[in-house]
């Protein structure tokens, strides 16, 4: 039989789990607000070591097919071999395409011919979060004395406030 204590901080920690996936999303966002692509920090517990770092990165450059048709039609006209009966394009030729358009940073195949139906663009920053080697015990003992509080309160009592849906 599961003891009340045990169920309930399963359920707690449950909760608290999503809201501080919430308050790590605030932070997030500040990050995003605030930074730029490139930019890059030291985050210092109050007795000076180096918990980890953060950095903002440019997004991803992506490539996709916009329109499935186009690109189809284009791939059998090119490189037929590369068409399933189906007329569908083999998945493994459709990723290497993309991944070829993602390189060259247009829709054009090996030979500079464009490919219709694919789209390259860059994702939306985000935000790397490095925590340093051994960082985990420092981090906790900072926390329990209390160091971290306001740092902490700034983000998650947003997130956790009673009543509120993250």
């Amino acid at each position: 039989m599961i003891s009340n204590d045990v169920a309930l901080a399963e359920v707690v920690l449950k909760v608290m789990t999503e809201r501080l996936k919430q308050a790590k999303a605030n932070a997030d966002a500040e990050v995003r607000a605030t930074a730029l692509p490139g930019d890059r920090t030291s985050a210092a517990l109050p007795d000076g070591t180096v918990a980890g770092t953060l950095s903002q990165a440019k997004g991803r450059t992506t490539a996709r097919v916009t329109d499935r048709e186009k690109f189809t039609a284009w791939v059998a006209m090119t490189y037929p071999g590369e068409v399933e009966q189906v007329t569908a394009v083999r998945p493994a030729y459709e990723k290497a395409v993309l991944d070829m358009c993602k390189r060259q940073g247009h829709p054009v195949d090996a030979n500079g011919v464009e490919v219709p139906g694919v789209e390259v663009g860059q994702g939306d920053p985000y935000t790397i979060t490095k925590v340093a080697d051994g960082a985990e015990e420092a981090i906790a003992a900072a926390y329990q004395s209390g160091q971290l509080v306001e740092v902490m309160e700034r983000f998650t009592r947003p997130a956790i406030k009673a009543g509120e849906q993250a």
